[in-house]
Parts: C-alpha cells; structure tokens; sequence
C-alpha cells in the first residue's frame, strides 16, 4: 500500500456566538482506499497558508509513492511547512495509520491511559452584549448540555462589562458554575493582569491563562498573584524559557499547533520538570478535537480540566458524527484512526476559498 495523492478542503463554518472560523479538510488517499482525515483548525492568518491548489501539489509530490506506516516520508514532510498545516497533515497522516493497522491512534501515541479528558466551555467577550445578558443565557444552555465549567476571556479595557458577566453567572446559577481559567491572551500589561486577576479571583478561577505577551511580564504576575498562572507551549525553547523564568504553573499543550508527535515531546518534557498540564484550544472541528482527545487520552500526565469544545461551539461540522461529550468531558472517539467518518455533502456545503481572488 502507498500513497496516492493529498486533497485539501477550505471550508467555513459559523460558532454558536454568531462568528465564523475558517479551516482547511485534510485527506490522504492510499491505491487501497484507504483514506486519512486531518484538520487545520480555525485559520486566522490566510497569509500563513500557500495557495491551495499549490499546496496540495506539493504534498502529493512529497508523499505519493511512500509507504503511510513508515513515519519517515510523512515527518520530513511536515516539518517544511508551518505549524498549523503541519498539525493537519500530520494528524491525516495518524488516522492513515490507525486504520490501516484497525487500532485507535491514541494506541500509536503509546496507549491509552483514559477514555475520557474533563472539558471547560469558553465564554467569549461581547461587544454587543454589554449588559452580558447574553453570556450568562449561554451558561444555562451549557448547564443543560452537561457543562458546568467554563473558561472567561477578558480584556484590559472593559472590565466592568467582564464583571457582569461573572457576577449576572454567580447570581442566576451560584455553585452549579465553576470557573476554570481568567484567559487575558496576553493583552494586558503586567501591572494590569495583578489588577484583574486580584479583582476577578472572588468568582473562583482556578487560574490565569497568557496574562502578557512576554515571558518576563508574566513571570512578574505570576509573583504577585493568588492564582495559578497558565502559558501556551508551541516549542521546547519556550517550554525551557517558562521554567527558567518561573513563569508558569501549567503548560497549555495543543495538538493542532505543531502536532501529535511533537505536543507528545512537550508533555514528555513537562513530565520531566514536574510541570502541570493540560490541553488547550484553537477552537477545533471535530476532526481537530479528536486529535486533542486521542493525545489527551494517552498521556499519563493530563492534570487539569482542558479546553477542546468545537463538536459544540460549531453550529455545523463535516464529519457524520461529531466528537461527543458527556457531563462536562470530552470522550474519546471509538473506532480505528480518529474514529470518525466524513461527511462530503457537508464538506461541500461549508466550501469557501481561504484566499480571495
């Protein structure tokens, strides 16, 4: 058996706050008809993407006529491209494998520790809801769906409508909410993630997510704060960085930022220097979130609730069946590779170019 060609799908689908992500369909045919899918999941930077039709020319060039179960050809091959379309193409590759050899591919990332991974909701700022009437509506739907812990962005400059969105939570549904992680995405200068997070603590995160842009920023708000502190690892210079600065608690490890085999490095790394960890999110379909889940599933040291939710956050998926959850955690698909099957007549419904013109 060896591969046959790589086709790839821009498509874009709505979230249930009303906004639109774009992403990019991974398949990887075989001359058996065996096919692996893969994701490049919520593509914000199109610029970062080549032109489609020619990146898929040069993948099916690097690929066609390899073998699909030796990792080789496959791991030169996404190393020459950035780390999103290398998550993809990757994570086809993986699934390729796992059903060509009928096993799950949290079995080819070294077995399965759980079959479950505990999931937080997002709770996204809105501009047009300042009152947060509508975000505190979004959590009695949440509740209803079985989630009960959720994550808060916030923003340095309105904090008072970020209030009422917590306080509008604690008053209509008390104790039933937990609140996971005070996510600032590296907005706020380090004088004002104290400030918020000293502020916001009452509503009982349990720590706080990229409160600065820099490392040092960071560090210096993780001295000064009651709360655990939470950074993102795309790399294991970073990872060394956070630790030497004593800047972080907790590693936020993704799947669909550099990959299966590498995020496996970063927990293995994180194991080493007794870090804690979890799994977070670039807001993945349900091809993406099974990679988060299958990684999630295999590694020994998942230890807080992670942040894969987009089998709900997205209105409309491409597969047959989306990823499912249960009382607030993310299960773990069954079946060889991912475990899921796509759906064409969706995946031509959700078309649209990545690049205009």
């Amino acid at each position: 058996m060896v591969i046959t060609d790589v086709k790839l799908f821009p498509i874009r689908t709505p979230r249930e706050i009303g906004t639109f992500s774009q992403h990019v369909i991974v398949k990887i045919h075989t001359d058996d008809g065996v096919t692996g899918i893969g994701e490049m999941s919520d593509v914000r930077d199109t610029s970062a993407v080549p032109d489609i039709q020619d990146l898929e020319r040069q993948l099916t060039q690097q690929l066609k006529g390899t073998d699909p179960l030796d990792s080789g050809p496959g791991r030169r091959t996404v190393r020459r491209y950035g780390i999103a379309i290398a998550a993809g193409v990757e994570t086809a590759l993986y699934d390729l494998r796992g059903r060509i050899l009928g096993v799950p591919v949290c079995y080819l990332l070294g077995g399965k520790y759980r079959d479950r991974i505990r999931v937080c909701y997002p709770l996204f700022s809105m501009a047009n809801d300042p009152s947060g009437e509508q975000n505190v509506a979004r959590v009695g739907r949440m509740l209803d769906q079985g989630f009960d812990l959720f994550r808060f962005y916030c923003g340095p400059h309105n904090l008072d409508a970020d209030e009422r969105v917590l306080q509008g939570v604690r008053q209509t549904y008390g104790d039933r909410v937990s609140f996971k992680s005070l996510d600032m995405s590296g907005q706020f200068t380090w004088h004002e993630a104290v400030r918020a997070a000293n502020r916001f603590e009452q509503y009982g995160f349990a720590m706080v997510e990229t409160p600065c842009a820099s490392i040092a920023d960071t560090a210096r708000v993780r001295d000064r704060i009651g709360l655990l502190v939470s950074e993102h690892v795309h790399t294991l210079e970073r990872a060394r960085l956070l630790i030497e600065w004593k800047a972080a608690d907790i590693f936020n490890i993704l799947v669909t930022v550099g990959g299966l085999e590498h995020a496996r490095k970063l927990f293995s790394f994180a194991e080493a220097f007794d870090m804690k960890t979890l799994i977070g999110t670039t807001q993945e379909l349900s091809i993406g979130t099974a990679a988060q889940a299958h990684l999630g599933c295999a590694v020994p040291n998942l230890d807080f609730p992670s942040d894969p939710v987009g089998g709900r956050l997205y209105m409309k998926d491409v597969v047959v069946k989306r990823v499912d959850y249960q009382n607030g955690s993310l299960l773990l698909p069954e079946g060889p590779g991912l475990g899921l099957e796509i759906d064409d007549a969706r995946l031509s419904e959700l078309a649209c170019p990545l690049h205009e013109g």
